[in-house]
């Protein structure tokens, strides 16, 4: 029992040395590792901060992403816009685009004389558009090739049905002032769409009346004015006879549409029809002159001379059906285009398929 004791004591006195032992030993250490943990909290409060600034800028806008390869000293005037050191006038837009009638321009008369923040005008456009924005897009176009940039903004809603569930801003450096020059709706109608291009031009798309494809053309020049082109059903190749009644026969007597392809398409003949609407000096918005050109085509797609066929019984009652309409040549149609083309200035280029790529800046999900 003696025995026990005095092991049992001795083993306490040796852990209670060594205890101390290592107390002392370790205060160095210790004191290195409090500095460290020191150094470690300082360097996650600030990494915290900077999280927190970036989360915040994320979701409510005060901090943008700008590709880091955006240095040109042409389109600065537009990153200091985006990222708050310069203002937005809206008084071009109010004064030469709104229009009231037009659902795809919006009414800023309330804050016409008012200059205002890239953030502000976030705001503004949600209230003015009834829609809440899910991310914001930019990407530089040259309106009217004329090697000067503007800012396209790509604003997409947070909620939408189809994938143009979007709107289309443009701004222009005018004068070293910052002007809103217009606004495009991406949807346009429940089957059609817009498209902007680098060039300013703006083809909107879509289906009329039974299968039948439209096309409408315009664009913003190098001042910034909107300029209307003209609308047609000219696809490629154009309607078919069934397409083309729908629209302009006045009647919905489709059997008769059936027997008059059926007696065509026996003679190895289909009618290729051609429409637009085209604005001259003396027409207004509410009317533009129609334009309308048939062509035959055999069944190795080679046109055929209506003088070749024009005694035959199915051509006779096809036009008998359309004889209101006054159809011209192929080549007086597509001059009348290409005339309005040039009035508008759409070359080739400007009306080209180029359309720009978006860089999205902001993220408002």
């Amino acid at each position: 029992m003696k025995n026990r004791k005095i092991i049992s004591i001795v083993m306490v006195l040796q852990i209670i040395l060594l205890a101390a032992c290592g107390v002392s030993k370790d205060t160095n250490d210790t004191k290195i590792d409090t500095e460290q943990v020191d150094k470690d909290n300082e360097k996650d409060n600030k990494n915290e901060e900077i999280n927190e600034e970036q989360d915040e800028g994320q979701s409510i806008g005060t901090a943008l992403i700008l590709p880091e390869d955006d240095t040109d000293q042409d389109t600065q005037i537009y990153r200091d816009f985006l990222t708050g050191k310069s203002e937005l006038s809206l008084a071009f837009y109010c004064d030469n685009v709104f229009d009231e009638e037009n659902y795809g321009t919006y009414d800023f008369g309330d804050i016409r004389d008012k200059s205002i923040s890239f953030m502000e005008f976030i705001d503004e456009f949600e209230k003015k558009a009834n829609v809440e924005i899910g991310t914001v897009a930019y990407a530089y176009i040259d309106c009217g090739d004329d090697g000067k940039k503007e800012l396209a903004l790509d604003l997409k809603a947070k909620s939408g049905s189809g994938p143009f569930a979007n709107d289309y801003v443009v701004i222009k450096d005018i004068d070293g002032e910052l002007q809103l020059i217009y606004t495009l709706d991406g949807e346009c109608g429940a089957n059609g769409w817009n498209d902007l291009n680098e060039y300013g031009y703006i083809g909107t798309y879509g289906q009329g009346i039974s299968t039948s494809r439209y096309h409408e053309a315009a664009l913003i020049d190098a001042d910034g004015n909107y300029k209307y082109g003209y609308f047609d059903y000219s696809g490629d190749p154009g309607m078919d006879l069934e397409q083309f009644y729908e629209i302009n026969a006045g009647s919905t007597d489709y059997e008769k549409c059936e027997e008059l392809n059926e007696a065509a398409e026996a003679h190895g003949i289909k009618p290729m029809f051609y429409e637009a609407s085209i604005p001259d000096e003396n027409s207004n918005s509410e009317e533009y002159p129609k334009y309308y050109c048939v062509e035959f085509y055999n069944t190795s797609n080679e046109i055929v001379d209506a003088k070749e066929i024009k005694n035959e019984e199915f051509y006779m009652n096809i036009m008998e059906v359309f004889e209101h309409i006054h159809f011209i040549s192929k080549e007086e149609y597509d001059k009348k285009i290409a005339d309005r083309q040039a009035d508008i200035g759409l070359t080739d280029k400007i009306g080209s398929e180029a359309i720009p790529e978006y860089t999205v800046i902001l993220n408002l999900k």
